[in-house]
């Protein structure tokens, strides 16, 4: 019994070990705040990204009714522009990450692209919150190469920064080129300059 103990104990201070010594390549950055903004312009919400040792934490925190109840693709785009909210956030470009050898879904033996995360759940009332873990991406503004520990991770906080986007609809995971997630109805826009 002991020793299941001592074992026990010992896998529990590596696991803290090795998340909390993190990965050399990835600098310390503060966390950075951007608001979700809707189709109409206002402000429904509010993300909050931080850097973790492998990968970047996401909250999101939403108002009440700031979205349609029911499940909501969400993705980061190559630029962090949601100025054109009325054009349905256009500008933010498409998913970071997305190129020929690497296709959209987290089920797709092709995938995932840095820019694919899980689906949001809106409830029919109340303000709403939620978090997701990115492994693929860095908060700062220089691409993460690969090690043995970890994948590439794509900055967030380049030239042009990211947009993190809410869909319509559902992703499914697997389809191209977005997972059927449909219309771009919130877009929080992610830069270098708060």
């Amino acid at each position: 019994m002991r020793s299941i103990a001592a074992f026990a104990l010992a896998a529990l201070l590596g696991a803290c070990a090795s998340f909390g010594g993190g990965d050399d390549n990835a600098p310390p950055a503060p966390p950075r705040n951007a608001w979700i903004v809707a189709q109409d312009g206002r402000a429904i919400g509010q993300a909050i990204f931080t850097n973790a040792p492998y990968g970047v934490l996401i909250r999101l925190e939403f108002s009440n009714g700031a979205l349609p109840p029911g499940w909501h693709g969400l993705h980061l785009h190559t630029r962090g522009d949601c100025s054109d909210f009325a054009a349905g956030f256009q500008a933010s470009g498409g998913h970071l990450g997305m190129g020929e050898r690497l296709q959209h879904g987290l089920r797709n033996p092709r995938g995932p692209e840095a820019g694919d995360l899980p689906n949001l759940f809106a409830p029919p009332a109340g303000p709403f919150a939620a978090e997701f873990f990115s492994p693929y991406t860095v908060l700062g503004a220089e691409r993460v190469p690969a090690t043995a520990r970890n994948t590439a991770r794509e900055a967030l906080l380049d030239d042009d920064g990211t947009a993190l986007m809410i869909h319509a609809a559902a992703d499914d995971h697997s389809s191209q080129p977005i997972g059927g997630a449909g219309a771009r109805i919130a877009c929080a826009a992610l830069t270098q300059v708060p």
